[in-house]
């Protein structure tokens, strides 16, 4: 009879047939997971799998998303400047032809009808230049700046307006900046926005709502938020912490509150009833006056390290300053003009505004502005006039202009007047078109006033300034004067107009019987006489001076009820694009206008080249958009291979591992069904 061995340690059937069950479940699960792993080509199926490695791959994940998108960002922008360059392209082809038909009508042997049919020729190239200029692409038009929903040009009389944005559409390359994918047509064909300029700083006050951001600061460098201290004579110092301030309000509110902190917790009392505010440009404190015969006690302002906050708000200087009962003020923060500023804070606006004149492309809106409350209002209200002007502020922040947006004929550009026996609020806002600051060298489309100057008597060779008078003008009375404009009067109107009374008065006409001027009213200068006088004003021209008719005395207008001669404007604001230049050449074919042809020539020259110039920022912005293509594709590439590398199944060990858990799930299935025929009987010998 056998016996069991003593070496063999006996365990109950359920042990035994649990340890079994277990290892078979674990065979199977793992043989689960790896069939799982093999279906899907994933090693991480589940982030408890490795929260290390899975986390590594959100982040990845969500790179290459962004890289992605990236790319298709970059792909629509290279696609919208490809378009823009063809356009462009198109649009030199069509000023060159432009520019041929210039050179060979200038010649003086060009018949009527050879340039009639030259002007519908260039008529023809306007039509394909418009229909380039309102190219779209898929979903936007590809000129309009911002404004993607509409044809940027549209027709306006003879001319054409610009109704699209001055900002562009740009999109994301990660390189530091953007890359526009849309221009600002008129600026594409215009080598420069004409503008009336403004000449009038309005000087807007501090206000609480004055953004921080608008204000120059103390230095002109801007405004750096962060904390501060302060101190009340030689008592503790306090911290006040300005980071998140955004406005002027924010700033005194703080201040304010913090002094009324230390009054209590120290016992002392330092504002006076005018408390925190606002001076004209900077903040203000009323500290309260000491009793005589002590000093004025001193409220303190002091950086916090190597902050500037203190003295970018003009709280304190390089060198100590502080806040007493007889130097309340702190210093000077320029604030800039904004579209937000308003009307009543306008310190360098010198009355109240009521109408202005505005004539453009043919059209005439004389616009009410004496209900505007902001810069903002003023702006609206010029644009819903729909007269081809926009209000912009200009770059240095103080004043604003208007932006001629109409492209025609140069003596239907852009010129801004007064209304009769108004407030003359063109002069006060800055605007008027034709004022005593306009320089004479914008005058007639840019060719300026030709004067006599220097010459000499043929016979003798000696300077004869008789020969340098540009024209003569005959008052009413009979009594006359002639005028000779040296090159220093012909700077600015208003040396012009100087220049003239000068020689009246020299050659014995008295102020009050003649002066020359700026009129209340439509622009163009003026000759005013004694009321009494019978005759109208005449002035003729001498030594075939063109000065005359280059300051607008051609059309010269007489009116007997203010006995005035009114000469018509010599500048209006030619929008110098290549829709102006190809009417101006049009124009001039059809007028037979040899002199006109030579000059829309020579302007076609400059508005090609900022064509052409454009067609090269374009190639620009598609070599930089090349450039982040390549360098996004790179770091796709690599992001998508350390992914991989954390996530994605090595299909070999996989399928290697998927036969050793099959093998041990059959001998773990067979040693359990081998172990459960046994019975007593087996151990018996």
């Amino acid at each position: 009879m056998s016996s069991i061995p003593s070496n063999v340690s006996r365990s109950p059937t359920l042990l035994v047939n649990q340890i079994q069950l277990a290892n078979i479940q674990r065979s199977s699960l793992g043989l689960f997971e790896t069939q799982s792993q093999l279906a899907t080509g994933r090693t991480i199926l589940r982030p408890s799998d490795d929260p290390v490695s899975t986390a590594a791959v959100a982040q990845l994940d969500d790179s290459i998303q962004r890289t992605g998108q990236r790319l298709r960002n970059i792909d629509q922008a290279d696609a919208n400047l490809s378009l823009i360059e063809t356009s462009l392209a198109e649009a030199n082809d069509l000023l060159l032809s432009a520019k041929s038909v210039a050179s060979t009508q200038v010649n003086i042997g060009s018949t009527q009808a050879e340039r009639d049919n030259q002007a519908a020729v260039v008529n023809s190239l306007i039509d394909g230049l418009l229909t380039q200029m309102n190219r779209k692409s898929v979903d936007n038009y590809l000129f309009g700046g911002s404004k993607t929903g509409a044809p940027p040009f549209e027709t306006f009389g003879a001319g054409f307006v610009y109704k699209g944005e001055f900002d562009q559409l740009t999109t994301d390359i990660n390189l530091g900046r953007s890359v526009p994918v849309t221009l600002v047509g008129i600026e594409s064909l215009s080598s420069e926005l004409n503008t009336v300029k403004g000449d009038v700083d309005l000087s807007p006050a501090i206000t609480p709502e004055t953004l921080l951001k608008d204000l120059r600061s103390a230095h002109g460098l801007g405004i750096t938020t962060g904390p501060i201290q302060m101190q009340f004579e030689n008592g503790p110092i306090v911290q006040i912490d300005l980071t998140t301030a955004d406005t002027v309000e924010d700033v005194t509110t703080r201040i304010a509150s913090a002094i009324e902190q230390y009054e209590t917790q120290n016992g002392v009392t330092i504002l006076g009833p005018g408390g925190v505010g606002l001076s004209s440009e900077g903040f203000s404190i009323d500290v309260v006056p000491g009793t005589a015969p002590a000093a004025d006690p001193q409220l303190t302002f002091t950086e916090l390290g190597a902050g500037t906050t203190a003295r970018d708000l003009g709280l304190t200087t390089n060198t100590g300053s502080s806040f007493e009962a007889t130097q309340p003020d702190g210093l000077g923060l320029d604030p800039k003009l904004t579209m937000a500023s308003s009307i009543t804070s306008l310190t360098g606006l010198a009355g109240a505004l009521d109408e202005i004149v505005i004539n453009n492309g043919g059209r005439r809106a004389q616009i009410d502005l004496s209900s505007a409350e902001t810069i903002e209002d003023l702006k609206n209200e010029i644009q819903a006039a729909d007269i081809g002007a926009r209000l912009v502020i200009n770059s240095q922040g103080t004043g604003i202009d208007i932006v001629n947006l109409v492209s025609a004929a140069p003596d239907q550009s852009l010129t801004i007047e007064e209304v009769p026996g108004g407030n003359r609020t063109a002069e006060l806002l800055g605007i008027r078109s034709l004022k005593a600051s306009t320089r004479t060298d914008t005058f007639n489309d840019g060719r300026g006033v030709s004067v006599q100057s220097g010459r000499t008597d043929p016979v003798t060779g000696l300077a004869d300034p008789a020969l340098d008078v540009d024209f003569a003008i005959t008052l009413g009375d009979g009594s006359s004067f002639t005028v000779n404009l040296r090159p220093e009067d012909i700077v600015t109107t208003g040396d012009v107009i100087s220049r003239i009374n000068e020689e009246a008065l020299s050659q014995g006409i008295p102020a009050t019987a003649f002066q020359a001027g700026l009129g209340d009213g439509a622009n163009g200068i003026q000759f005013t006489q004694d009321a009494t006088f019978t005759d109208a004003i005449t002035i003729e021209k001498r030594n075939n001076s063109t000065a005359m008719e280059e300051l607008g005395f051609s059309d010269a207008a007489y009116d007997a009820g203010s006995a005035t001669l009114a000469g018509v404007d010599p500048a209006p604001v030619v929008s110098n694009t290549v829709f102006t230049r190809l009417i101006q050449l049009r124009e001039a074919l059809t007028g037979n206008d040899t002199t006109g042809i030579t000059f829309a020539g020579t302007k076609l020259e400059d508005v090609v080249d900022s064509v052409a110039q454009t067609r090269g920022l374009v190639g620009s912005y598609s070599k930089r958009l090349e450039t982040a293509r390549v360098r996004e594709e790179d770091v796709n590439v690599m992001e998508q291979s350390f992914r991989s590398e954390l996530r994605d199944l090595d299909f070999a060990e996989a399928s290697t591992k998927l036969s050793l858990l099959q093998t041990q799930l059959q001998a773990g299935l067979q040693s359990m069904t081998i172990a459960n025929q046994l019975s007593l009987l087996d151990f018996l010998g």
